[in-house]
């Protein structure tokens, strides 16, 4: 499995296009962690084999499963 970039309850912050099309950085943490590493994993999750996967829990107490490439690092 390769390095992961983030780690249990570091400060991330995903950056999405909201319903009007502007672009919204949106911070939170993150609360677990799943790499993808079978074949059943690709398929339930929707990602190739190798990506790893972040909940990331936001401050109004909602989250969101995120590949690593979708997030950054926040403060």
């Amino acid at each position: 499995m390769k390095d992961m970039k983030f780690n249990y309850g570091d400060a991330v912050i995903l950056g999405e296009i909201d319903a009007t099309g502007n672009s919204i950085k949106r911070p939170g943490s993150v609360v677990a962690i799943t790499p993808v590493e079978t074949e059943q994993q690709t398929h339930a999750f929707g990602y190739p084999l190798g990506t790893v996967l972040y909940t990331v829990e936001f401050g109004d107490g909602s989250d969101q499963l995120v590949p690593e490439d979708a997030l950054e690092r926040g403060t």
